[in-house]
């Protein structure tokens, strides 16, 4: 692994960015300094430990820059750029789009190896039962429906909730089932910042009231495009994307108790288990 001589000192928000990223087995990410290639800013590299890999960060005026890295993998531009320097705002686009990236990479190695890859897939179920336990659900853990699959279920404030991993992907797939305003409000965590100018959405155009109703709310943050079926899909291949099933009804008057059920794709194990406590009651 390439190495440079340290930057002069750290960046003042690498100690609170690891504090937000989750504990995984009772260990916390740790900061050192790291000189990062791209820069001449100052920098950190943070690791966990028992964790393949570790993430670069460095702070400049008015953006944070992110890469992840692996043994083979010394980045050299940042694969992130986050427009804000607090804490939370860095940790959340790290949770929702650095550390998947860094799992799969890490993942690519039991791509072949069956048994490794059930070993990985139900530790990470485990670490996101454990989680949501914490904070008084109750989940249960079962095969999948799809081969070499497995899944944890769990509910808590009428909303349904199914995790899904498939094969050696560590990216896990969301179901999210309950009534509109309640999986409105939990998607989102999943999704961009609100954008400055929302985006005109040709609502004429979406066939359903309860469609209607979300894309309003989803444009807002990510792009949406309706469905053949009158569902509607919504997010960029960047990060968390999905679906929201059609309703069985197009022109049934819609309450905030209207039950509606959204996919959600390419989400990080360690961003469900930081919003544990949020998804849990």
């Amino acid at each position: 692994m390439a190495t440079t001589a340290f930057a002069a000192a750290p960046p003042a928000l690498a100690h609170p960015v690891a504090n937000l990223l989750p504990h995984r087995d009772g260990h916390a990410w740790t900061a050192a300094p790291y000189s990062a290639w791209w820069t001449g800013r100052p920098a950190v590299r943070l690791t966990q430990i028992g964790r393949p890999g570790a993430l670069i960060l460095a702070e400049n005026i008015w953006h944070s820059e992110v890469a992840w890295q692996l043994d083979d993998r010394e980045p050299y531009e940042p694969d992130l750029t986050v427009a804000r320097v607090g804490p939370w705002s860095v940790a959340r686009e790290v949770l929702r789009l650095v550390l998947p990236r860094l799992d799969d990479a890490t993942a690519a190695a039991t791509d072949h190896r069956p048994k490794d890859a059930e070993k990985a897939r139900l530790r990470h179920l485990g670490l996101i039962s454990n989680a949501v336990r914490a904070h008084g659900a109750v989940p249960h853990q079962a095969a999948g429906s799809q081969p070499n699959s497995h899944r944890l279920t769990w509910e808590a404030q009428g909303v349904s909730y199914v995790v899904t991993l498939v094969g050696s992907n560590p990216a896990c797939e969301l179901s999210i089932t309950g009534p509109v305003s309640e999986v409105e409000q939990v998607l989102l965590h999943f999704l961009p910042t609100p954008v400055e100018h929302t985006p005109r959405f040709p609502m004429r155009g979406i066939r359903t009231r309860l469609g209607r109703r979300l894309a309003a709310h989803l444009v807002q943050f990510t792009p949406v495009d309706q469905l053949d079926d009158d569902g509607l899909t919504f997010g960029e291949g960047t990060g968390p994307f999905g679906s929201v099933a059609a309703a069985g009804d197009p022109i049934a008057r819609v309450r905030d108790t209207t039950p509606v059920t959204a996919e959600l794709h390419s989400v990080g194990v360690d961003h469900l288990i930081r919003l544990a406590a949020s998804l849990a009651r």
